[in-house]
């Protein structure tokens, strides 16, 4: 029998990758929930009466249009998705707590993609029973589920505090990019603008499927965010 000292380590399922490929692992997948959250948007767009439901700026913009041209239907359909967006940011912040300065996918991430994935499993299959045409109270009840997962999914993207990447806008992303431009700096200039091409590839994606094969354009998000979840139950164990 051999004497060991100190606390022993607990036992880890499978390898564990190296911080700086875990780091490259958590980029690779805040790309991929960007890319993720413009396909959703564009199954809004052109599937739900055009409304945005991962896009809150373009979203309250289409609100308040609503709102001056009194268009009560369309005021109704941006309306419930700007407060399920933000009922959703709330949810997830709950979940995911405060962004963790110690590990590099802390586990209330986790939660907060699950969360996530169950709202957006509810959004497909109602958007399956509904035929990829929702209409009436279906179709806000979809708009409901579709923007609460983009904002669970934000706020787990802005609790990881990885160079104030949001995944769903990036204004804010392409204002970084520009400012640290100017100044001579290039930190995180690639994932910064990985994120801004993901965002529009994937709309891309989405405009290209929405007529041949909309369930496969409203499918992708969901698949996204479960591999963004296995993948991050590897990188909870590793330092930042």
């Amino acid at each position: 029998m051999t004497a060991t000292t100190g606390r022993e380590r607990p036992a880890q399922a499978g390898p564990v990758p190296s911080p700086g490929r875990g780091r490259a692992t958590r980029a690779i997948l805040l790309v991929a929930l960007t890319f993720g959250a413009g396909t959703t948007d564009i199954v809004g767009f052109l599937g739900m009466h055009q409304v945005f439901t991962a896009n809150m700026t373009g979203n309250i913009v289409l609100f308040g249009l609503a709102a001056g041209e009194g268009a009560g239907v369309d005021l109704a359909r941006c309306g419930v998705a700007t407060l399920a967006f933000a009922l959703g940011l709330l949810l997830g912040f709950l979940l995911a707590g405060r962004a963790g300065a110690s590990l590099l996918w802390p586990p209330g991430v986790t939660r907060a993609l699950a969360a996530g994935l169950v709202l957006q499993t509810g959004f497909l299959a109602g958007w399956a029973a509904a035929d990829a045409r929702p209409d009436g109270w279906a179709l806000l009840a979809l708009i409901a589920l579709s923007s609460a997962a983009m904002g669970v999914q934000t706020a787990a993207a802005r609790s990881l505090a990885a160079d104030g990447i949001t995944t769903t806008f990036v204004t804010g992303t392409l204002t970084s990019v520009m400012g640290a431009l100017a100044v001579g700096s290039t930190a995180a200039a690639g994932l910064r603008t990985a994120v801004i091409v993901a965002l529009a590839a994937g709309a891309a994606a989405g405009g290209a499927l929405m007529g041949p094969a909309p369930l496969v354009a409203a499918g992708i998000s969901p698949l996204i965010t479960a591999v963004a979840m296995a993948a991050g139950f590897r990188l909870q164990r590793l330092p930042s």
